[in-house]
């Protein structure tokens, strides 16, 4: 029995080709999204430490004695100007998350519209497979009735011989 043939094989490896490349181009716009979807989260989680950290700070003692951090009696004051480098930093990365989530919604619609020609292209790969099966299936049911004629003719061909 012969091999099966596909006609279309050169179309169906285009097809696949180039759902394999929409595939490779979702796979990247999905990573990016991934990415700064990740970024959001660490500027979040820097913001939440840098609000929690503490604006007082210890007044060191009387020239010449020890200083002695956390000791009862050791007078303690609120350090202003920390307090403001602190506040610009928090302003600074609530900008930049802001500008990373705007990236993240543009890069989530660009993801979309991968993801449909993606789609597209995976759906024209599928007809082309489909219709690759089902020629096959023929081929070979033809090729098993042509097998079984050609055995039944030869073995008429030996009963009348006899």
């Amino acid at each position: 029995m012969r091999r099966f043939q596909f006609r279309l094989e050169r179309f169906l490896e285009l097809r696949r080709w180039k759902e394999r490349e929409w595939e490779i181009a979702l796979a990247k716009v999905q990573g990016e999204c991934l990415l700064l979807a990740n970024r959001i989260e660490e500027i979040t989680d820097q913001i939440g430490a840098s609000r929690l950290a503490s604006y007082v700070s210890e007044t060191p003692g009387m020239p010449g004695t020890p200083r002695r951090p956390g000791m009862p009696g050791v007078p303690r004051r609120i350090d202003v100007e920390s307090m403001a480098r602190r506040e610009l930093y928090i302003m600074r990365l609530a900008r930049e998350r802001e500008r990373t989530q705007e990236t993240l919604v543009e890069r989530q619609k660009e993801l979309e519209k991968v993801r449909v020609k993606y789609l597209e292209a995976s759906k024209e790969r599928k007809v082309l497979d489909k219709l690759k099966q089902r020629k096959a299936e023929d081929y070979y049911a033809h090729q098993i009735d042509e097998e079984f004629k050609t055995i039944d003719d030869m073995n008429t061909a030996a009963a009348t011989r006899v």
